[in-house]
């Protein structure tokens, strides 16, 4: 009988999290306290790789070694991870004193099914030490699998027989990995002649002990890789030991970049898409286990109830270290997409709305000081949603590039043009609603913060705060990032009338029925949430809601009721500016935001100045 009790387990859970934290120096995840449902941030690289990459990444429930699979998984969930590995010799829970395996009722395996949705978890893999040799004990194994919504058997041992496992294999769709922890050229010359269905399980760590990098071991491989344990270690051989991942011999970073660029290449979007003009993903499942060597978990730290030393800090630690090193992996995807995302066409634009936009073209407050070219990028890669409105600004643009002369736009979704130091000959960037993995890539980002911070601009419009939810560098230059959102009718305000951004909107039809300091529109307004950047300590805030005259009974998101729209900031030497305005059309067709745009535009360019001081400045100033 399991003696642990659900208090116990919360104890667990809470004591392990909070403490292995605070040790650890790092921010405390959200704590499943009493374990019912999930807690875990979902925009976090180590979930969203899975969008991009088709990679998911979890724990072997048997990590911690004295829990049952239900703790276990409530343990993974507040790790921030999206799957767990099931292990026949582990008991379900502390009410199913049973192993998880194919020999549980209908019930209790529905029990293990509702645990993990409440928590939002898959379980990719399912550990075995050895498949059944009789044939109707590996039935009921493979029909167990199957009805767990796993995708592979996970196996330490050798099959008695290959081509019966890849006949059930064949007949029940799930794959089996067979473990290879040393020299694989054995193990790949034996399953060569198999079908697709049988592969192998790469222990990164149990292949350094043996004096075999991982990129090594990884080209005979090719495509039958379908499980890999993550470990590191300071030195090949028997005698190293384990370090965090991308610190030691394994090549982690190099060893996942070429996973990836042996994955399918992406492809256009099939007709019956309701998104289309965006690449279609043609990723290869992957399962990616965060692995411990059991005899070297941390120990050193404060001992913890019902684990074994502080596993949950170590693989905490090792979450956050392979969001850094998986970080060039996702980054060649992301370029691969964008090789296919055009910028997006002003020729869907109806003639009608083209002439709308064109009649409300602005004037441009200053003249350039010199020639100035703006990088327009629109790309929405892995699936991203794609906003239709992306034309409508790119034709405003390029209109009043044409007819004001302030500026060249350079219209290109070629993210190397922001890598460093090819940003250099332009002036400022517009990203224009692109959401999704952008930034991936570290050389992409990094040349954006750099070329802003050393004296350029960047604009955001609509869903640019929605481009890269996973890194929080990006959120922190935009200045905000996710909300709940959907199209609605607000009534807005203009926190800084006279800011030149904004000047025009006190002399504006739009404004007219509420004496030039706001004015009802219809839009997706982004309701950015208190736990991310958006501030006015950070942010002059020049258009928000306006909390007491808009019905926000649908929104409770922020105590505060603040809701920021559109604002600007002194990002080290230069300049952002972000519109999350832009849903629909009406953006370029109203003359007041129209305008508000061409001198956003010539803000971030470096021609018209702006106080930039952060709102909660200002009003402590005016008190």
């Amino acid at each position: 009988m399991v003696k642990k009790t659900s208090l116990i387990v919360a104890a667990i859970v809470a004591l392990t999290i909070t403490s292995s934290q605070e040790a650890n120096g790092a921010p405390a995840p959200p704590v499943n306290r009493g374990g019912s449902k999930a807690v875990r941030e979902t925009h976090q690289i180590r979930s969203s790789v899975n969008q991009l990459l088709g990679w998911r990444v979890g724990v072997s429930a048997t990590v911690f070694r004295s829990l049952t699979f239900s703790e276990s998984a409530a343990l993974a969930d507040a790790l921030g991870l999206g799957s767990i590995e099931g292990v026949s010799s582990q008991k379900v829970s502390p009410q199913i004193d049973k192993d998880l395996d194919f020999h549980l009722s209908p019930s209790e395996i529905a029990t293990v099914k509702a645990r993990l949705t409440e928590l939002n978890l898959k379980m990719p893999a399912y550990h075995v030490d050895a498949i059944p040799s009789d044939e109707a004990s590996s039935r009921k194994l493979f029909a167990f699998v199957k009805e767990m919504g796993a995708e592979t058997i996970v196996t330490s041992t050798m099959p008695s027989s290959l081509s019966a496992v890849d006949k059930l294999a064949a007949e029940s769709g799930v794959n089996v990995a067979i473990e290879s922890s040393d020299d694989p050229k054995a193990l790949v010359r034996a399953i060569g002649g198999l079908s697709p269905r049988i592969g192998v399980n790469a222990d990164l760590g149990k292949w350094i002990e043996h004096g075999i990098r991982p990129v090594e071991g990884l080209s005979l491989l090719k495509d039958r890789l379908m499980v890999v344990r993550l470990r590191d270690r300071n030195a090949l051989g028997a005698n190293g030991r384990d370090v965090r991942l991308g610190t030691g011999v394994a090549g982690v970073q190099q060893f996942l970049l070429q996973i990836a660029q042996q994955e399918p290449p992406p492809q256009e979007q099939p007709d019956k898409c309701v998104n289309c003009s965006r690449p279609y993903g043609g990723t290869k499942p992957l399962f990616i286990v965060l692995d411990l060597d059991p005899w070297q978990i941390t120990t050193t730290r404060e001992p913890q109830v019902g684990t074994s030393g502080n596993a949950f800090a170590d693989l905490w630690q090792a979450a956050e270290d392979f969001e850094k090193v998986v970080r060039p992996a996702m980054g060649y995807r992301v370029e691969q997409d964008a090789r296919l995302i055009p910028i997006t066409p002003t020729d869907r634009i109806p003639a009608d709305v083209k002439t709308k936009i064109e009649a409300a073209l602005p004037k441009a407050l200053v003249a350039p000081k010199k020639p100035r070219k703006l990088l327009v990028v629109d790309v929405a890669p892995a699936g991203a949603y794609y906003h239709d409105t992306a034309a409508h600004a790119n034709f405003a643009i390029s209109k009043m590039a044409a007819s004001t002369g302030a500026f060249e736009a350079v219209f290109s979704n070629d993210l190397n043009n922001l890598k460093y130091p090819d940003i250099l000959q332009f002036d400022a960037v517009f990203l224009n609603s692109g959401d999704g993995p952008v930034f991936a890539d570290p050389d992409v980002l990094n040349g954006l913060i750099r070329f802003v911070r050393g004296g350029g601009g960047v604009a955001g419009l609509h869903g640019a705060s929605y481009a890269s939810m996973d890194v929080p560098e990006f959120g922190e230059l935009i200045g905000a990032q996710s909300g709940p959102h959907h199209v609605e009718k607000a009534t807005l305000k203009i926190d800084d009338p006279d800011s030149p951004l904004t000047k025009q909107f006190a002399s504006s039809p739009l404004t007219a029925e509420l004496g030039g300091k706001g004015f009802v529109y219809t839009d997706e307004f982004y309701h950015f949430l208190p736990s991310g950047p958006y501030s006015r300590e950070k942010l002059h805030v020049l258009i928000s809601i306006d909390a007491d005259k808009s019905d926000l009974s649908p929104w409770h998101v922020r105590p505060d009721r603040d809701y920021g729209l559109v604002w600007i900031k002194s990002y080290g030497h230069g300049r952002v500016f972000n519109c999350a305005i832009g849903h629909t059309p009406t953006l370029f067709e109203t003359p007041a935001l129209s305008q508000m745009m061409l001198n956003a535009i010539q803000f971030v360019l470096g021609d018209l100045p702006a106080d930039t001081t952060p709102s909660a400045m200002l009003a402590k100033k005016r008190r």
